[in-house]
This record gives C-alpha cells, sequence and structure tokens, in this order.
C-alpha cells in the first residue's frame, strides 16, 4: 500500500476518534461510516447495525461518561482495514444500561483495540476489543481479587 494512502487511513481514524468520541460529534460518524455498518462490541456480545444505531451507542457511552475521552495510542493499516489501539478514560456519572450499573462518580480507565474492515475510506464493519472485566472493577461492580 502507499504510503501516502497509509498516513491518509490514520489521519482519518484519529479525526473520527475526535470528532465523534472526543467532543460528541455523533453526525460526524457520517462522514466516515456506511450507512448499513455493522459495529461488534465483542466484550459485550451487542452488534448495533446500521450507522444510526452505532450513533445512539456512542450517546449511550458519552451519557454513562460525560466528559469521556479516547487517545488513540498506535493505528495499523493494511490494505482494507485499520487497527486502533486506544485507552479510554472518564469519570462514571450516568447509568451504564448494558450493564446495569448505576452511576459511580468514579473516573477510570481502561484499554482496547478496534478493528476496522474499510472500502475505501468508508468503515463497513467494526470489532471493538476493550478490557471490560477491568472497566467493571474499577467501578466497582465486580470485586478486586485477592493476591496472594
Amino acid at each position: 500500500m502507499d504510503e501516502s494512502v497509509r498516513t491518509r487511513a490514520e489521519e482519518l481514524q484519529r479525526e473520527y476518534t475526535e470528532t465523534v468520541w472526543n467532543r460528541g460529534e455523533v453526525d460526524g460518524a457520517d462522514e466516515h461510516f456506511a450507512d448499513d455498518v455493522v459495529v461488534h462490541d465483542v466484550p459485550q456480545t451487542a452488534d448495533y447495525e446500521g450507522r444510526d444505531a452505532f450513533k445512539q451507542w456512542v450517546q449511550e457511552i458519552r451519557t454513562a461518561f460525560p466528559d469521556f475521552e479516547v487517545d488513540v495510542e498506535g493505528v495499523v493499516v493494511g490494505d482494507d482495514a485499520i487497527v486502533a489501539r486506544w485507552v479510554a478514560r472518564g469519570t462514571n456519572e450516568g447509568e451504564l444500561s448494558a450493564f446495569g450499573v448505576p452511576p459511580t462518580g468514579e473516573s477510570v480507565e481502561w484499554s482496547g483495540v478496534t478493528v476496522y474492515e474499510m472500502e475505501g475510506e468508508e468503515i463497513v464493519e467494526a470489532w471493538w476489543y476493550y478490557d471490560m472485566l477491568g472497566l467493571l472493577t474499577q467501578l466497582g461492580t465486580i470485586p478486586e481479587a485477592p493476591t496472594a
């Protein structure tokens, strides 16, 4: 793959993360995601079909963590896929409806990797993998394991 194409793909990934996740401008997904995109939240075994379902998922996360922020720590670009390694952080001030967790007020940080399948500059499918156990432990919903 041409280096300029790789650079452009990485720029698009960082631009989308800043717009959609960090600023909460979910309509920014319209520029990057196919209308019929399928997004897989692997730890929750949940699939979001269509751009509108993805945008609703982002809004739910940003409601649970109003100060939600993602730092992209690395991006790998292939011929038809982008892999982004990231760290997210935020303060849990709203319900995490997917987990049935009421607001805890806890500031948390968790890491993950997202794989984006691309057609041109458009995301057609994505898989989110992240440390759900670490997140829920920090929120106090799962007790920390005792150390020996």
